[in-house]
């Protein structure tokens, strides 16, 4: 190798150290909210349409600049004479993109959550194959190119269009996942029914082995575990229909944020939280109806849940994402033409308080059941 071609080399993998260095710091700086100082140096917020317009260029530079600095670094022929600028290129994409990630924080933070963890994501693909060019001569360089290729296409077809629309995309993961719990909690009341008179001993081993591999218990339930299971049913049945219910009964008949719609955007906002907190404690109620069953736990995890529930009903049922019947009614007044055929406006509050009183009265049963459980084994 001529003198020239090493200090090539040696230029290459100075910059592809600096653009690891870039990648890092931009992870970083996605970690960190948007912060005032940020937004006074802007002269106008950026529309969320805008920075969608942005998000997605700033993609297609990142694709374009790594596939150039791929090709030019390739192990078969290398020339890292013209990775130079690929290289600068991809350097400059990257805190552009970080930064127009950080942007959608005016538009909602589960808008800018998915955006966050995108550009997350990219940085560390494109980290891992700076890596492979400099810490093992590009041995892994199409494994790597292809990862970042896949996650910007990704990216490009995946980021939802405003906040409304990421609420609502991860109110449907939620729902599945609400859903699968019921699914198995059916499951175990379907198998409990069953008597498949099989062998005592074999069983045990069983149960042992799925033990050991963290899976939880595959004891068959007692009649006494099996009723409860029934009774708490109902309860995880009306809470998933009621969880259901929200993208159809109210965020379907929102408007899209726009960036005057502070208080829906903020509105809007604290529901995710809250409907995977739902989520998380079905799992736990789930988890305490395998056998055996610990009364105390089993009726701390329904508690639990059902507190969840009421939480969830009251960030969904306020002002902002379900006005009142009051409110519709006047907005149905001003749409009135010459007074006639005005029909009467639904108010979907009723529907969720209603379900929101079978949770409580399903609740409430559950616990009368198992309050002499409880008692006998103190």
């Amino acid at each position: 190798m001529s003198e020239t071609q090493t200090a090539d080399f040696e230029k290459a993998l100075s910059a592809l150290r600096l653009l690891r260095k870039t990648c890092l710091a931009a992870i970083d700086a996605l970690q960190e909210p948007l912060s005032p100082t940020q937004t006074s140096l802007l002269d106008s917020p950026p529309s969320c349409a805008v920075l969608h317009e942005d998000f997605q260029s700033l993609l297609t530079l990142v694709y374009t600049s790594t596939t150039k600095l791929t090709l030019v670094l390739r192990p078969s022929a290398p020339a890292p004479s013209a990775a130079l600028a690929p290289i600068a290129d991809l350097g400059t994409s990257i805190t552009s993109l970080a930064t127009c990630a950080t942007l959608f924080d005016l538009h909602g933070t589960t808008l800018s959550s998915y955006a966050r963890q995108t550009v997350r994501d990219i940085c560390g693909a494109i980290n891992a194959l700076v890596s492979t060019f400099v810490d093992d001569a590009g041995a892994e360089y199409l494994v790597r190119t292809g990862a970042v290729h896949d996650l910007v296409e990704k990216a490009r077809r995946d980021l939802p269009a405003d906040n409304l629309a990421a609420v609502k995309k991860r109110w449907k993961v939620d729902w599945e996942m609400l859903e699968d719990s019921l699914g198995e909690i059916n499951c175990m009341i379907e198998d409990g029914a069953l008597d498949d008179g099989g062998d005592l001993d074999d069983e045990e081993d069983v149960d042992d082995e799925w033990d050991e591999l963290g899976f939880g218990s595959s004891k068959k339930m007692s009649e006494v575990e099996l009723e409860r299971t029934k009774k708490v049913q109902p309860l995880i049945r009306f809470a998933t229909l009621l969880h259901k219910r929200v993208v159809p009964d109210v965020l379907a008949k929102l408007p899209g944020c726009t960036a005057d719609s502070r208080a829906l955007i903020a509105a809007l906002d604290a529901v995710p939280p809250v409907s995977h907190a739902t989520v998380l404690a079905l799992e736990e109620v789930v988890a305490s109806l395998y056998a055996p069953q610990k009364p105390a736990t089993l009726a701390s995890a329904v508690v639990e849940f059902t507190g969840a529930i009421r939480k969830l009903h009251a960030s969904v049922v306020t002002e902002t994402l379900i006005p009142s019947e009051e409110a519709l009614v006047r907005a149905m007044g001003t749409l009135d033409v010459g007074g006639e055929n005005k029909e009467k406006a639904k108010d979907p509050r009723k529907w969720f308080s209603t379900c929101l009183m079978q949770i409580d009265k399903s609740a409430k049963v559950f616990e009368e059941l198992l309050a002499p459980d409880i008692a006998n084994a103190t």
